[in-house]
């Protein structure tokens, strides 16, 4: 996570980890104080460095946020991207983004923060393992919006 800029164009690589029954590992974020944005639930991943596929910076950031360390061919390819506009809290900035999600099977495990940044330490809240149909059933917040849209077409039963 890093501070945004007004009109500022990101690019983020997202990993949607979910264990054998599929609960999804989500973090809750309240982003950065200059976005003002409300906190909300979302999947581990964030920006693309320079010279990093979307795939490069997913298996960096699931590393850097869970401490699994991932082959690229355990994530294979996308399978979604949202692009959006993120309205600010002062409702006088914004910025656009594209997100890429993959997928990953994994067993629930403990988070290993160690390779979290001084932001991460400060803007991420709590993290949990969400059943999918009660996550579309509360009144949490969740990044993109479309997520659980996504989350119930990936895991029909």
């Amino acid at each position: 996570m890093t501070f945004m800029k007004p009109g500022q164009h990101r690019e983020t690589a997202r990993v949607i980890i979910y264990d054998p029954q599929h609960h999804i590992l989500l973090l809750k974020t309240h982003f950065d104080p200059e976005v003002q944005l409300p906190a909300r639930w979302i999947t581990p991943g964030g920006g693309i460095d320079d010279g990093e596929t979307p795939l490069d910076a997913a298996v960096r950031e699931l590393r850097e946020e869970t401490g699994l360390v991932v082959q690229p061919e355990d994530l294979g390819e996308p399978i979604a991207s949202f692009t959006g506009r993120w309205d600010w809290g002062d409702g006088k900035n914004h910025h656009t983004f594209v997100d890429h999600f993959y997928k990953l099977e994994y067993p629930q495990f403990d988070l290993d923060i160690s390779g979290w940044t001084e932001d991460e330490r400060r803007d991420v809240l709590e993290h949990r393992w969400w059943n999918i149909e009660e996550l579309a059933n509360s009144d949490e917040l969740v990044g993109p919006q479309e997520l659980v849209q996504l989350l119930q077409q990936q895991f029909r039963s």
